[in-house]
């Protein structure tokens, strides 16, 4: 890459005008350009619109709430930058993010994607590190659990390293290998959406490099704060999980989860969130129903790779054990 490559910002908007007064500006001040900046909106009724013609982005609105992933679709596939960079719209940046996210591809044409370092917006202390995949959380370490008896973590490093997953809050993508894969899964509305597109991406050949000198702020959890966006992240949590393991995990973590996703709804009643039982069920019949189609294309996807979930699960973990034993 002798010249700047334009990359494409797509940026998924919902009422979040007071968001983009403060990212907006932070995009436009980037050391990296050229940049097209483009703000994907899930029908806002708030003034996202001007605020997003005040800044010279350009404006896609939607006629309803499609959720994330299929509105990062949409953007990407207007965008017309070499490189993809898929941003939330409660974010700013450090000047150098661009330009940090984008050196590791000069000189590795197999990175599908960079990840850069979240601080929370208003202690500066880290929300988004390395992340690691695991069965068994370090101790003295706060993990997350990806589906039933897997984990991630998070972990400090002072240089660019391989990871299994790309936040997709800040996540920059070679945009013909996006292309290739097929893009985010539109199954998934909000949540896992990240995890999915970088899992498929590994077990294809790609690498995921995450750059820590790629540095933003991010006001974490905003989207849930109403009654409405906890539920949408419940729905998109819970179908995240049940796509995740039954489309790309071997199927005992399909099973496991399936099961304890079911269970679930017993202390979803015993705890009167009544509303939730009901997504719950809702949620539980949609994917039931879409499992052949899970598995189909999980015979299509690692037929290509030529390898197998259980291969590929212990290859993503022992990504994590290797760069465990290079002694930070």
């Amino acid at each position: 890459m002798t010249e700047q490559p334009l990359i494409s910002v797509v940026i998924v908007n919902w009422n979040g005008a007071h968001h983009l007064r403060v990212c907006l500006p932070s995009l436009l001040e980037q050391s990296h350009q050229p940049l097209e900046i483009l703000v994907v909106d899930n029908g806002s009724t708030d003034d996202s619109a001007a605020v997003t013609e005040e800044f010279q982005a350009r404006w896609l609105p939607l006629k309803e709430n499609v959720g994330l992933a299929p509105a990062l679709n949409q953007g990407a596939a207007i965008a017309a930058g070499k490189f993809l960079l898929f941003v939330n719209n409660d974010m700013r940046f450090d000047s150098g993010f661009v330009e940090a996210l984008l050196a590791p591809f000069s000189s590795d044409n197999r990175i599908f994607a960079t990840d850069g370092m979240q601080y929370y917006w208003e202690d500066s202390k880290p929300a988004h590190l390395a992340v690691r995949l695991t069965k068994h959380p370090p101790s003295g370490c706060s993990s997350v659990e990806l589906v039933p008896g897997l984990f991630f973590y998070q972990q400090s490093v002072s240089k660019p390293e391989t990871v299994f997953l790309a936040s997709a809050a800040c996540m920059l993508v070679r945009k013909s290998a996006f292309v290739e894969i097929g893009g985010f899964d539109n199954r998934l509305p909000m949540g896992y959406e990240d995890a999915e597109i970088c899992w498929r991406a590994i077990t294809l050949g790609w690498k995921i490099i995450y750059v820590p000198k790629a540095i933003c702020w991010h006001r974490v959890g905003s989207s849930g704060r109403s009654l409405e966006g906890a539920r949408f992240n419940f729905r998109g949590i819970l179908k995240g999980r049940l796509l995740l393991s039954t489309k790309l995990l071997p199927l005992r973590y399909a099973l496991v989860t399936w099961f304890i996703s079911t269970a679930g709804l017993m202390k979803d009643l015993g705890r009167l969130r009544w509303i939730f039982a009901r997504d719950r069920v809702k949620v539980l019949f949609q994917f039931a129903l879409l499992v052949p189609m899970f598995l189909r294309e999980r015979r299509a996807l690692f037929r290509d790779a030529g390898t197998t979930p259980r291969k590929q699960l212990l290859y993503m973990l022992r990504l994590t054990r290797e760069e465990d034993s290079r002694g930070r």
